[in-house]
């Protein structure tokens, strides 16, 4: 290729980048597309709490890839990265649910994930009653459940995460615990709690270990008898209240 021949090349892909920028920066969501995307997350929910089949997600939105799950992070625990189609809302927005997989074929699923690109308005009061949500307390000295700004102001960026992490409500009694995690994105001399535009939603299963198990049951059911023990009062209580 001739000098002339690559000035030209390096011409029209810096047009057609600026081209494809633009497309984005003047892209914005629709009511539709919000809606349609909050009914599909109240459905993912269902899912990781256990109270529905993994299989009924493709049914509102088709999986369109499946890849080895690589994603690192708390509740990582291998087996298939399942990636939804996002063509309903752009090109560059990704959801996908990281799962195991017996020997059945049955899928359970763990992590489900949006990454927001560009980012969604989505009212965090609102998803907090879809999900049915409560604040997980700890991460600021006043008890709030929005990651401390001195972890993540010393990036420097005009534009600082807000992540808000939950609990459920009523959770399942089940062999894990369900998080949720709301980040959002906001100007760094504004309020965080105000933050709209959200950047990731996060709802995942977090496994419990034996210890916690036993911890969990003797709160729930008092001290469990074992093998010969008579069945105590307060444990057969708790079960009749079940």
């Amino acid at each position: 290729m001739t000098p002339a021949e690559k000035k030209k090349a390096w011409e029209d892909f810096q047009v057609r980048q600026r081209t494809a920028q633009a497309v984005y920066d003047n892209f914005r969501y629709t009511d539709a597309q919000r809606e349609q995307l909050i009914d599909f997350i109240g459905a993912a929910m269902t899912v990781i709490r256990g109270d529905a089949p993994f299989e009924s997600l493709a049914r509102l939105v088709p999986i369109t890839d499946r890849r080895p799950a690589i994603v690192s992070g708390q509740a990582y625990r291998g087996g298939t990265n399942f990636i939804f189609d996002a063509c309903f809302l752009n090109q560059w927005t990704s959801i996908y649910m990281l799962a195991t997989t017996d020997a059945q074929g049955n899928v359970e699923p763990y992590h489900f994930q949006i990454e927001f690109s560009p980012p969604m308005d989505l009212d965090r009061q609102r998803l907090e009653q879809l999900l049915k949500l409560k604040v997980a307390r700890g991460w600021l000295h006043d008890g709030g459940n929005l990651y401390p700004p001195a972890v993540i102001m010393h990036l420097g960026i005009v534009y600082q995460p807000a992540t808000f992490e939950y609990d459920l409500l009523n959770p399942p009694y089940a062999p894990y615990t369900v998080k949720a995690l709301l980040d959002y994105t906001q100007p760094r001399d504004q309020d965080p709690y105000a933050a709209t535009r959200m950047v990731r939603l996060e709802i995942r299963r977090d496994y419990l270990t034996p210890e916690q198990l036993r911890e969990r049951d003797q709160k729930r059911f008092g001290d469990m008898p074992t093998t010969g023990q008579k069945v105590t009062q307060g444990w057969l209580a708790a079960i009749k209240q079940e």
